[in-house]
């Protein structure tokens, strides 16, 4: 349905005459039993179904229960973990924003769709289910996942009426709300991020994303920090350790090899880092998850 490729970008699988696609999450199907770092191009509509999860967007924390909900708006980088052993599972549906503006130029794109992308109040919105004021459109959002599921005949008009039903409802919600937007994305966050994607297996330091985004160190530790709510430090080494996974479970590789290869400069602080973030040490790992 989707992957995550080498920028942490999730690319969904969608027909092109009608880019969307409903997928369900099951945390504890994840390698390390949580969502890691992503973002996606498609905005993103999603429903609690069991458990409970954190969801940390834009430098805030959502903490959702079954029956809550969640907006996700386009590029904006999110994390989500279970709170604790039970895990969570979600559904959610995303769509190319392409689909909601008619054509460009319309007044449906200038006037309902652009002003409302941009706005700091829609760039993620949650949902409690014990709230009044979320009922109807945590309602009006399973309609919507219905429709894209059954796929009766005509689905696809019924899923686009009730897509702009859905989508007028947050407008109204982001215009009505007493809340403060969230904090705002740094560019310069979404070049680290990339950047320590594209470069951890080597030896990197605070002072080189500090050069590849043309600030200070102190200033790259705040802003990263300020947005993505880990320490540039931490997010490295979750990064590294989740990089080593498929190579524990996927191939034969010794692991002082897939240290080296995951930027570790040694093999015991790999495995002391790993069993402090997954719970067991990596040869451990690799026997009760190897491929058969």
């Amino acid at each position: 349905m989707f992957y995550i490729d080498e920028n942490q970008k999730a690319r969904f699988i969608m027909p092109y005459e009608f880019p969307l696609a409903v997928h369900e999450t099951y945390l504890k199907d994840k390698p390390r039993e949580f969502n890691d770092w992503h973002w996606h191009e498609e905005i993103q509509f999603s429903c609690i179904l069991e458990g409970e999860m954190i969801m940390s967007c834009m430098g805030n924390e959502f903490l959702l229960k079954a029956g809550d909900g969640i907006f996700i708006n386009s590029n904006c980088a999110h994390i989500s973990r279970p709170t604790g052993q039970e895990s969570a599972r979600f559904l959610s549906l995303n769509i190319q924003p392409s689909l909601l503006i008619l054509f460009h130029g319309s007044v449906i794109e200038q006037r309902y769709f652009l002003p409302y992308a941009n706005d700091p109040k829609m760039q993620v919105i949650a949902f409690r289910a014990d709230l009044a004021e979320h009922a109807l459109i945590l309602e009006e959002m399973v309609r919507l996942f219905r429709f894209v599921q059954d796929r009766g005949f005509g689905y696809e008009l019924d899923t686009y009426a009730q897509l702009l039903r859905v989508w007028k409802l947050l407008m109204v919600l982001a215009e009505n709300s007493s809340q403060p937007p969230v904090k705002l994305e740094r560019e310069e966050a979404h070049a680290m991020l990339k950047y320590i994607q594209e470069h951890f297996a080597e030896p990197l330091s605070i002072g080189d994303l500090a050069r590849c985004v043309h600030l200070s160190r102190g200033e790259c530790s705040r802003i990263f920090q300020t947005t993505y709510g880990v320490s540039i430090v931490a997010h490295l080494i979750d990064v590294r350790i989740s990089q080593s996974i498929p190579l524990l479970t996927d191939t034969r590789l010794p692991i002082g090899r897939i240290a080296e290869d995951c930027g570790f400069h040694s093999s015991s602080y790999y495995t002391k880092v790993f069993r402090e973030k997954v719970g067991v040490p990596p040869l451990q790992y690799r026997r009760s998850h190897r491929c058969s």
